[in-house]
């Protein structure tokens, strides 16, 4: 869809006064169909997003950008999961004051730290391997 409906027509330059007055009115008109087309830019409007130019964040602590997702709370909780600098797989969860909970290692392996509180209902399947002993 064409953000402009008007073209430049050819200009008479034998009348350089009306040739000014001519780009100075489209000179408008393109000021006002780009002011109108980004005050109501929003998602019914846009296709699509590369997100590896493109950071959306909300108004709270949630980031999607690049190669992950980062989401912090107010007490320094952070959830972040995508792939790293290094080009690994990332995994993170904080608790409060950003205590490491959980997290995927470099082998892949989930790591579950002593700060995390486990609670496991009627409805959950839970299975730890202790390994070989």
């Amino acid at each position: 869809m064409p953000i402009f409906t008007r073209q430049l027509r050819k200009m008479d330059t034998s009348t350089p006064e009306q040739a000014v007055r001519e780009m100075a009115n489209h000179i408008r008109y393109i000021q006002e169909q780009l002011e109108w087309t980004l005050s109501n830019l929003d998602s019914s409007n846009i296709n699509e997003i590369n997100m590896s130019q493109t950071n959306v964040t909300s108004s709270g602590a949630a980031n999607i950008g690049g190669d992950g997702i980062s989401i912090k709370g107010k007490n320094g909780e952070i959830f972040e999961v995508g792939i790293g600098d290094s080009g690994a797989f990332v995994f993170t969860l904080k608790g409060k004051d950003g205590k490491q909970m959980a997290y995927v290692d470099n082998e892949g392996k989930l790591i579950v730290t002593r700060n995390a509180y486990i609670t496991i209902d009627d409805n959950t399947d839970f299975t730890i391997d202790g390994g070989t002993w």
